[in-house]
């Protein structure tokens, strides 16, 4: 009974148990809307509250410890648990304190009991600061998959020109897109990487973790992508073989029922004692229609191994794509809680991962920033405090836990949702985090995509409305046959399945983002360069290809899956609204390496004024090497007059140019005064207009 009074002090909560109402009580309610964040709508993981104590309770529950957590130490409030919300301390602590995350605990109690009657007794106590629902987050699921049999061998259409020798990088239009998908199709509506691959295709010092369902580390695409960490791979069988608190994480951890699984060591955290690490369920890429694993395919599949697909980040074929980190938050119908997701963040910040790719959000709870980071305002009270998941958000975006020598920080790539709400969901929305919308095979967005107010950029997630072969409009990439619906797997002579699958949604085009920042930071590393997240975040937002252009309102019918029927949808309310552009991968390494691109419309001569950046009084030579003349369908040489460069471009592409010339030069004197020569290099992005693209309109 000593424990109990000593907790009960430290905490000044009355000993009254809790009921199974699920409305306030008047004389409790003023009191818990004071307190209570992140809105109160949504699935709540039964028996658990989220708790933020104020510094001292914290200090003296960490300090002082209480041996035997369980009933009988709030035998009156009915608790059985009372731990760190964060099951492993954060390594780095003074970052830690700065968000408040030693301040936050988890509220174990019976599970019949309303959560919202346990945080109104908790409520009254002083010591607490705010309390907040455990939520399952919400996946963003794709919006609709295929299993890619004989799809792949049958489906028509798909560019000649492929830069690896993946061979079904073919069927990959997000890609490389050369309008032969569909005669709609607008060919250069894709992600803009094949060019920008002559520059880099990736560096391992670049991790990404992928918050989804787990990444099949055993893929014949994938084996080569996945972080690994060697400590354990190499070590014994349920140890904690790397001392980084969680045992046999070879590839990432499964944070989904983590906390159940080791509640002794949760309860160990607060005796003193220096905790046991802990572990979790085993990596299952197979439950979630393989979602984790089509992500990480997009991102970093392993280019130019003969096998499979293309990525954006996989390499060339030299052990050069970045690494895969699964942060497990999905498995199959179970969700990861805000709790878990949260040391997920934590996780990767502590382990490496220098980007974030998370395709989840709160679907259609949270509709404001201040809801999301505060709670906003009850009953006209205003709440002040951080959300757990947004505190440990914040601790992975932190400078000081920057895991890339060229980036202060690190970043964080939301999906905006597959809802066809005008606005984005949670936590992508927020200002400090990419939210991305979806777009199609002719740079009009995807009748599923959320867009409006919190969408940032958008990129390819497929449309299977309007092609030849529904399928062949979605993206291809890595799956797990048998776990998304359709048909069987590719197969191979033996009968085995080869696991690739088409799948369409923001989910999708939210990797793209991942993976080309992937990219810029693995190119920014080979110059030598380093930027603050802002402006890296700057620079990829302003790599883009204008989408709106291709937008001419009126409707247009989409497949709707929820509903099984065709609707009509007005194109008018997206214009504006789908973030800034498309994304564009050569763009952005232009914008890294400092030099500026500038547009030309393919099959049109094109005007471009170069007096920002060289004197129109002086006589240029320009040299343009055969990739960039490959590239750009360069059939007569560009020329500068009166400083307008005059090029045309017969394809979509992209490249750089030299322009060459000389200052203080006498050329009527034969050795005479000298001069000095000088260089100044530009890029030249083809694109598609509107006008000539010969797409939907």
């Amino acid at each position: 009974m000593k424990k109990f009074i000593t907790l009960l002090a430290v905490l000044g909560v009355t000993a009254v148990s809790c009921t199974k109402e699920t409305t306030l009580q008047p004389a409790g309610q003023q009191t818990l809307h004071s307190k209570f964040i992140g809105g109160t709508d949504g699935e709540t993981v039964p028996g658990t509250l989220l708790v933020k104590l104020d510094e001292n309770a914290a200090e003296a529950l960490r300090k002082g410890g209480f041996p035997g957590l369980s009933s009988d130490i709030l035998n009156g409030f009915k608790a059985t648990s009372f731990t760190p919300a964060i099951p492993v301390q954060p390594k780095n602590a003074e970052v830690a304190r700065k968000y408040g995350l030693h301040q936050w605990f988890m509220v174990g109690f019976d599970p019949q009991t309303s959560p919202v009657a346990a945080a109104e007794i908790l409520a009254k106590s002083a010591r607490v600061n705010s309390i907040q629902l455990n939520r399952f987050v919400q996946p963003t699921t794709a919006e609709k998959a295929f299993e890619a049999d004989l799809m792949l061998t049958r489906a028509t259409g798909g560019p000649s020109e492929v830069a690896f020798d993946d061979p079904h990088a073919v069927h990959q239009w997000n890609l490389h897109n050369d309008g032969s998908i569909s005669d709609k199709a607008v060919a250069g509506a894709d992600v803009g990487v094949k060019e920008a691959w002559r520059l880099t295709g990736g560096d391992p010092s670049v991790v990404v973790a992928i918050f989804d369902c787990a990444v099949d580390y055993r893929h014949e695409d994938l084996a080569d992508a996945v972080w690994r960490n060697e400590a354990e791979i190499s070590g014994q069988s349920d140890v904690d073989d790397d001392g980084n608190g969680f045992i046999d994480d070879k590839y990432g951890f499964n944070f989904v029922n983590c906390f159940a699984i080791n509640a002794d060591y949760i309860n160990s955290s607060l005796n003193g004692e220096k905790p046991a690490a802990i572990k979790g369920s085993a990596l299952n890429s197979i439950a979630g229609s393989g979602h984790g694993t089509h992500v990480a395919g997009i991102i970093g599949a392993t280019n130019n191994n003969g096998k499979g697909v293309s990525s954006i980040a996989g390499g060339t074929g030299n052990g050069d794509g970045v690494r895969l980190m699964t942060c497990q938050i999905f498995q199959g119908s179970m969700y990861g809680s805000d709790a878990q997701n949260a040391a997920a963040f934590i996780y990767a910040a502590d382990n490496g991962a220098c980007i974030a790719q998370c395709s989840y959000g709160n679907s259609n709870i949270i509709t404001n920033d201040d809801l999301y980071i505060n709670g906003g305002e009850m009953d006209g009270t205003k709440i002040s405090s951080s959300t757990l998941e947004n505190a440990a958000l914040r601790y992975f975006l932190d400078p000081a836990n920057s895991n890339h020598e060229s980036m202060e920080g690190n970043m964080a790539i939301f999906a905006a949702g597959n809802h066809k709400n005008p606005y984005s969901i949670y936590p992508g929305a927020l200002s400090y985090v990419i939210s991305v919308t979806a777009f199609g095979w002719d740079f009009l967005p995807g009748g599923y995509t959320n867009y409006g107010p919190g969408c940032k950029i958008s990129a390819p997630g497929g449309e299977w409305s309007g092609v030849r072969d529904d399928y062949a409009g979605m993206i291809l990439s890595t799956g797990v046959s048998g776990a998304a619906q359709g048909s069987p797997g590719v197969e191979t002579e033996r009968g085995e399945s080869k696991n690739y699958v088409y799948m369409q949604g923001t989910s999708m085009a939210c990797p793209h983002v991942s993976g080309v920042l992937a990219l810029g930071l693995s190119y920014a590393k080979k110059l030598g360069k380093k930027f603050t997240r802002e402006q890296m975040q700057s620079m990829l937002l302003t790599s883009v290809t204008d989408i709106d252009q291709f937008n001419k309102g009126g409707s247009r019918s989409f497949y709707d899956v929820s509903s099984g029927n065709n609707i009509s949808i007005d194109m008018n309310r997206y214009i504006g609204k789908m973030g800034t552009g498309a994304v564009d991968a050569w763009k952005f390494l232009m914008a890294i390496e400092g030099t500026p691109t500038f547009l030309a419309e393919a099959g049109q001569t094109a005007k471009i004024d170069l007096s920002r950046y060289c004197s129109p009084s002086q006589t240029y030579t320009i040299s343009v090497d055969d990739a960039a003349r490959t590239a750009l369908g360069l059939e007569t040489d560009p020329v500068i007059k009166d400083g307008f460069l005059e090029i045309r471009c017969t394809k979509i592409g992209s490249g750089k140019m030299t322009l060459s010339a000389s200052v203080g030069k006498d050329n009527e004197i034969e050795n005479g005064i000298g001069g000095m020569s000088y260089t100044r290099e530009i890029s030249i992005a083809s694109r598609p207009s509107a006008t000539s693209n010969g797409g939907w309109l």
